[in-house]
């Protein structure tokens, strides 16, 4: 939707402009907007080993980090990664899915951060991807979302 006279789209990454004239990331003629668009490959002795992407607007940058961590630092398979519970902290308060156990959200809370959470059990970002190992694809989708890992 564009407003006549206006000539900006009205969509979800408005949010990540400032407000507040005057400051870097201020709404002004003639600036773009940000995006977290980053359809990724991530390399292993110079091959790819991860090739992975999301939608999800503000939230994309969040998941697909968050993925691509699942599998390098915890070794999680792919579809292990993109199904594990996300958090977003792309403002103030921390957004967290609903299955982050309270208990970690209650420490947040104690140290001063605001934390929301999402009543969904799925969410920030619909996180994709493939993990290649060798001569085997692992292939992920975020059950929350749209989409299905398949060989074909």
């Amino acid at each position: 939707m564009i407003t006549d006279g206006l000539g900006l789209f009205y969509n979800g990454c408005m949010a990540v402009f400032d407000p507040r004239p005057g400051r870097a990331g201020s709404i002004a003629p003639g600036k773009a907007r940000f995006t977290s668009v980053c359809p990724s490959i991530i390399l292993r002795d110079g091959k790819p080993y991860l090739v992975i992407g999301a939608p999800g607007a503000t939230q994309i940058a969040m998941g697909v980090l968050q993925a691509i961590l699942n599998v390098l630092d915890f070794g999680m398979t792919m579809t292990e990664a993109v199904s594990a519970p996300r958090f977003s902290a792309t403002s103030n308060a921390i957004d967290v899915s609903n299955r982050i156990v309270h208990r970690t959200t209650r420490q947040l809370e104690a140290e001063g951060y605001e934390v929301i959470r999402s009543p969904y059990t799925f969410g920030f970002a619909a996180v994709h991807g493939i993990r290649i190992d060798g001569d085997k694809l692992d292939g992920g989708a975020d059950p929350g979302h749209d989409g299905i890992a398949l060989a074909v």
